[in-house]
């Protein structure tokens, strides 16, 4: 596993691709109804808040990765502590982000398959790039977004063209007052996805232009809040506002409805493959920052030990993603009510907000007090 290293571009294109994907698949912000894209203009904001936190303390550890700082701010022992939890963390949302595609998958066009068979052949394509190493990553989200751009822009215009695409559909503004749309910011849309940039923080120290990760982590976080923002409008405009929220996966159904002089319809599989190719990037992220973090915490070096620590995390994690839900239903009501209190709250706010302060108070007593005036 060949950490490698990967330009501001790449950095730019791969927190993009994660920011986006599997938030774009799901009914992001629907607590509000109509006033969804308010959810996520504000999770925007506070996003790039989030993300300056971890950029600063980066920086105050310069060429460590997050689950070595921790060890230099919190000690030998509470910091290695720390470390595992968070690279257990990682683990858990790649097997999180895994199931979703599953589902997604299963639900849109491989009904008789296995989803352990799905899972498992998605897992073997992301357990090969991640083990070839970032820069392979990072090189194919460069061939990569064109592709999605492309695709993004010619299925925008089809829409427009199809007449499907109701802007009443998104009024009145503000129907419920403020209260709604504050409930759906937080903690939901703040943590997913904009709160798990904090992954990048295992990222940072391979990028070779370190003076632009904060400007290259913003302007990602802003283009994708922006994204998602259209997209959400979208659906609401094309479904309407009662058929947007209960749709388990509603960028699909939007595109389903695509019909340009009953000549161009039914491209939803076009659509579906790129949403599987944003999966990917979502997925290889966290698994490689959770490899990663196993590899440097326990100091594994030898090719051969790498490769086995990859492929027994692959079978964990896929198998993980299968069984961790009864059922979809399950498996979304966990990640919208239980996932982001206990594991995105802590891990994204609560802990780098205390490591933040504690490395301010290390600052401070390391000024030298001011000299007696006699």
């Amino acid at each position: 596993m060949e950490r490698g290293k990967i330009s501001k571009r790449q950095l730019f294109i791969l927190m993009l691709l994660f920011e986006l994907g599997s938030s774009i698949v799901i009914n992001l912000g629907m607590q509000a109804k109509q006033d969804a894209w308010l959810a996520i203009l504000l999770g925007t904001g506070a996003g790039v808040c989030l993300f300056l936190v971890y950029d600063y303390l980066y920086h105050q550890y310069e060429g460590l990765p997050l689950t070595q700082y921790v060890r230099s701010i919190l000690g030998k022992y509470l910091g290695s502590l720390l470390a595992l939890l968070y690279i257990f963390y990682f683990f858990y949302l790649s097997a999180r982000v895994l199931r979703d595609f599953g589902d997604l998958l299963l639900t849109s066009t491989l009904e008789a398959t296995p989803m352990l068979v799905i899972n498992s052949l998605l897992m073997l394509v992301i357990g090969g790039a991640v083990y070839y190493g970032l820069e392979v990553v990072g090189r194919t989200g460069e061939i990569i977004l064109p592709f999605m751009t492309f695709l993004a822009l010619i299925t925008g215009i089809a829409i427009l063209f199809s007449h499907i695409f109701h802007i009443e559909n998104l009024l009145p503004v503000l129907e419920g007052g403020w209260k709604p749309v504050m409930k759906a910011t937080f903690p939901l849309t703040v943590t997913f996805p904009f709160g798990e940039i904090i992954v990048f923080s295992m990222i940072l120290p391979y990028v070779n232009e370190q003076a632009y990760t904060r400007k290259t982590g913003v302007k990602a976080i802003l283009i994708s809040g922006f994204i998602l923002i259209t997209t959400i409008i979208t659906n609401i405009a094309v479904l309407g506002v009662a058929q947007a929220s209960t749709e388990q996966f509603p960028l699909l159904t939007t595109v389903g409805k695509i019909n340009v002089g009953d000549f161009i319809q039914r491209v939803d599989a076009v659509a579906l493959s790129a949403l599987i190719l944003g999966g990917f990037f979502k997925i290889s992220i966290f698994f490689y920052a959770g490899i990663n973090g196993m590899k440097d915490l326990f100091l594994i070096q030898k090719k051969k030990h790498i490769l086995i620590l990859v492929a027994s995390f692959m079978a964990v994690v896929t198998v993980y993603s299968v069984n961790m839900d009864s059922s979809f239903t399950s498996h979304i009501e966990i990640g919208l009510k239980q996932v982001p209190y206990y594991l995105h709250i802590p891990f994204q706010i609560g802990i780098p907000v205390l490591l933040l302060v504690i490395t301010w108070g290390k600052k401070l007593g390391k000024k030298p007090s001011p000299g007696r005036i006699t």
